[in-house]
């Protein structure tokens, strides 16, 4: 059994009393460092605050990480009135209200990509799997895309965008699709392959380095991991957890089938964008497409699958407990069915950053900072 570290990365909202995603990432930075190091990070918004894990051993590692990061942002916030909020969009925020972070990487983007970076207040969770050989990490992307659609599904938790209810659970994938080379990776056949394409696009001056390669999934530029971006930021601590936990037990077993000589079936960018787009619209609630039986499957039961499928693996890596939080998901819906149901009771969207908020620190204990 591959013993596979874990990172992970999440993007949050730094909100005020009413609600407003308020631009306050320089101060905070100067209260935060201090205790979490290059841990915290800006982001294009000055409303966005990003914060990333050490390099963790295991999924209980990674909890603790991510209980750390989370309490002393807000315990950092609370003097001056404002909140974290963990979701894929805020609700009513203009992106045209929004400060840019004084940084040159973000000036050189601007004047590259224009409105369509301008526009970007949308918040991610990017989780890392350490795989040390370079042609494994290949091989299990080419494999691991098939599950881009299912993660998305399961993490869903931007319904609305700029006041309006969208229709669809992750709105936030129809803002990052404006940018070039996102989506579902294409197939490699060796990491040579995968280097020579990012070398020509390097000498050609499309891209200065592999971190403008925006894929839903891809080898990570400069680490030994291969990083899952597909994923809306997730509101609570537990489905972070349990998504971060599912794509390692994903990688494990991928690498021992391959280690068995017995190959995942791969599938075309395009079939997948099929499922990845019912995932988008519906989340879970959608129908996803068997492409072996050609025939639908509800969301539901293929998160029963998926457990069947990494449950010989879960044990061994110490992640039974946050992987089988998935059956709450399929109870209960996801963030996106959250905030759907807040507003629809309410009909106010304040009332939804308030939700949001309160359950991006549910279980999450008061530090003494």
């Amino acid at each position: 059994m591959p013993r596979l570290t874990i990172g992970i990365e999440e993007e949050f909202q730094i909100v005020d009393g009413e609600g407003q995603l308020k631009s306050h990432i320089d101060t905070l930075l100067t209260a935060a460092r201090p205790h979490l190091g290059d841990r915290v990070k800006p982001e294009m918004m000055q409303s966005v605050v990003e914060v990333g894990t050490k390099i963790c051993a295991d999924i209980s590692e990674a909890r603790e990480e991510v209980l750390q990061l989370r309490g002393t942002l807000a315990t950092l916030l609370r003097p001056a009135g404002l909140r974290i909020a963990s979701a894929g969009t805020h609700p009513f925020s203009h992106w045209q209200d929004q400060q840019i972070t004084e940084h040159e990487r973000y000036k050189v983007l601007e004047e590259e990509l224009q409105d369509v970076i301008r526009e970007l207040l949308i918040f991610g969770l990017h989780v890392h799997v350490g795989i040390a050989d370079r042609e494994r990490r290949i091989e299990i992307m080419n494999e691991a895309r098939y599950f881009l659609p299912h993660l998305l599904a399961i993490s869903t938790s931007s319904p609305f965008w700029l006041a309006r209810q969208t229709g669809l659970k992750s709105y936030r994938q129809i803002i990052w699709a404006r940018f070039p080379r996102t989506g579902i990776p294409p197939d490699f056949t060796s990491y040579d392959e995968f280097e020579n394409y990012v070398e020509l696009l390097v000498k050609t001056k499309c891209i200065d380095d592999g971190k403008k390669i925006w894929w839903d999934l891809r080898p990570h530029a400069f680490y030994p991991t291969i990083e899952f971006r597909v994923c809306d930021a997730s509101t609570r601590v537990e489905e972070t957890l349990c998504i971060a936990a599912l794509i390692q037990a994903i990688c494990a077993k991928l690498l021992i089938l391959r280690d068995q000589n017995i190959g995942f079936r791969r599938y075309t960018p395009s079939l997948i964008q099929e499922n990845k787009w019912r995932a988008m619209r519906g989340g879970m609630d959608a129908s996803l497409i068997d492409f072996g039986k050609q025939q639908e499957v509800s969301m539901r039961d293929l998160a029963v699958e998926l457990l069947e499928f990494v449950d010989d693996v879960v044990d061994v890596l110490g992640s039974r407990r946050e992987v089988t939080y998935l059956e709450t998901i399929v109870r209960e819906g996801t963030s996106a069915d959250r905030q759907l149901a807040v507003y629809k009771q309410t009909g106010h969207l304040h009332a939804v950053v308030d939700s949001v908020a309160a359950e991006t620190v549910t279980g999450v204990p008061e530090l003494a900072l």
